[in-house]
């Protein structure tokens, strides 16, 4: 019996399946654009009742979904520009960018489950997703950094059930949980949007200009608006503003001694007068000590990578630290700005008046969550209730009323041991493991990454994770939505070096990065 003969499979060309994946996105833009022309009368008809404020808000809120939906990439280095240019809270001395709603809704809107910038976070997923499934692809890669991020999660989501069922607030657990969400987002967002080396140059280059313009900001605040006088005045900016001063002399550092890519370079040298007058007006003494712990991390690794320049790291280092004696030995009893790195180091371990009392409520505070933490040392005291105080701490009631106007008793400065009180030892250990995992991987792709600029990347990821533990021991650093956002987005960027290292775009990475960059 004759049998008819299969029908040749229809194999898609390079050509045909990249044109293939052009006409999707078209399609998809062509669906976002009617939309946003047929919902444009109905705005300007509900701005006549809720103002034409409100409405234009509306329409470049559309505008900015059309952009992020035709081009993902833009979502990514939206969310980093909402990092470092925008402040979690309105700060007393405003600066403009404060009072941007981002990680905080007006009065009208108060009260709902998620931030603006969560929104924008699940906004982008959506999108993401919706272009990988168009592409027939995966619709997200975790990479090797997802399963330790799901170990910790586990834990915190045990510690919200712990906490739900011993009393804890449930709107309080989620103010307190929502960092570590979106540590996980934006972990997941750099992994799954970051597909060539350009997208590292172009993400530092707005860390780099954030940083000049919070720069002058501060100049502004310093000179102009206090007239150079700080009697009275703690920080001038935000508490987070001055890690990422400290980040950018990181970065300067590493050009120097590793790699010298020169636009960046300069641009960052441009910036470092505005920087170092701003780090020093905001008198933040944590990030001075955290820069030197980072500064050494960096060093180390360049020692490790560069059998050649040893000799003349080692002459830097040495003259390095002669300078620095003498400069803390000089200064730290004077006054004026150019003494206040030197103070600040010195205030550690030999505090001023005020530098004590700050110092004592931290010790204070630290006590009582170690007290706390042994109340239950396996599985942690759980989310949304007020720690221990065996020994009483004084009252900081702030106007901020999500915690009941103290959120202090919830989220102390602390935020290491924070994380052991909430998780016990259990949650304690799954949180080092996550630092050990950055911190080891980070080495490992720091030794075998062939691109310079890739490897100076891979070495600042390192360095400023250290960083981040260390301002973490003191100053909010794991509750603070803009640093756990960035760490997040340093993390999915490290993990995705050693598959740019020396890239070539072929046809699978053409199409990936036509799904995900339109």
């Amino acid at each position: 019996m004759d049998t008819l003969p299969a029908a040749p499979r229809t194999i898609l060309s390079d050509s045909d399946l990249l044109e293939t994946c052009k006409q999707g996105d078209l399609r998809l833009f062509v669906v976002i654009f009617v939309t946003v022309i047929c919902l444009t009368p109905l705005l300007v008809l509900f701005g006549v009742n809720i103002g034409f404020g409100l409405v234009m808000g509306g329409l470049g809120l559309l505008i900015v979904a059309a952009l992020i939906i035709r081009w993902p990439i833009l979502g990514f280095f939206g969310i980093l520009g909402c990092v470092v240019l925008i402040e979690q809270n309105p700060l007393t001395i405003h600066d403009g960018t404060d009072q941007l709603n981002v990680y905080y809704w007006p009065p009208n809107f108060a009260g709902a489950i998620e931030r603006p910038i969560g929104f924008l976070f699940l906004f982008i997923f959506l999108v993401l997703i919706c272009h990988n499934l168009l592409k027939r692809h995966k619709p997200l890669l975790g990479g090797a950094f997802l399963l330790p991020l799901l170990f910790f999660l586990l834990c915190v989501s045990l510690g919200v059930l712990h906490g739900l069922m011993s009393g804890g607030k449930l709107k309080i657990i989620i103010l307190e949980i929502r960092p570590f969400w979106y540590l996980f987002l934006s972990y997941l967002l750099a992994y799954n949007l970051i597909t060539h080396k350009k997208h590292i140059r172009t993400f530092f280059w707005i860390v780099i200009f954030g940083a000049g313009l919070k720069a002058l900001q501060g100049v502004y605040i310093y000179l102009i608006i206090l007239h150079g006088k700080l009697a009275g005045v703690r920080e001038i900016m935000a508490h987070e503003e001055s890690f990422f001063f400290v980040a950018i002399l990181l970065l300067l550092l590493l050009f120097c001694l590793h790699y010298r890519y020169r636009p960046q370079f300069y641009a960052a040298l441009l910036i470092v007068p505005c920087l170092l007058i701003a780090l020093e007006a905001n008198q933040r003494r944590t990030d001075y000590a955290a820069f030197l712990v980072g500064a050494a991390v960096a060093w180390v690794l360049i020692f490790c990578v560069k059998p050649h320049a040893r000799k003349s790291l080692l002459f830097g280092m040495i003259i390095f630290l002669l300078v620095g004696t003498c400069y803390v030995i000089v200064f730290a009893n004077s006054s004026g700005g150019l003494a206040e790195p030197a103070r600040g180091i010195v205030s550690i371990f030999r505090p001023d008046p005020q530098d004590a009392a700050s110092n004592l409520y931290r010790v204070l505070e630290n006590f009582d969550l170690q007290f706390t933490a042994k109340q239950s040392p396996l599985i942690g005291f759980g989310f949304g209730k007020e720690f221990l105080q065996p020994l009483t701490l004084p009252d900081l009631t702030s106007g901020d009323p999500s915690f009941g106007g103290n959120p202090f008793l919830y989220v102390p400065h602390n935020t290491i041991y924070w994380v052991w009180m909430r998780l016990g030892l259990l949650g304690f250990l799954v949180l080092w493991y996550l630092f050990g995992t950055i911190i080891v991987r980070g080495c490992l792709i720091v030794r075998n990454l062939q691109h310079r600029y890739l490897q100076l990347v891979a070495i600042y990821i390192v360095a400023i994770t250290f960083i981040e533990v260390m301002v973490a021991y003191a100053d909010y650093q794991l509750y603070t939505y803009r640093n756990i956002i960035y760490l997040g987005l340093l993390i999915g960027i490290l993990m995705k070096l050693p598959q740019l290292d020396g890239k070539k775009v072929d046809l699978e990475n053409s199409s990936t990065i036509g799904v995900q960059n339109g």
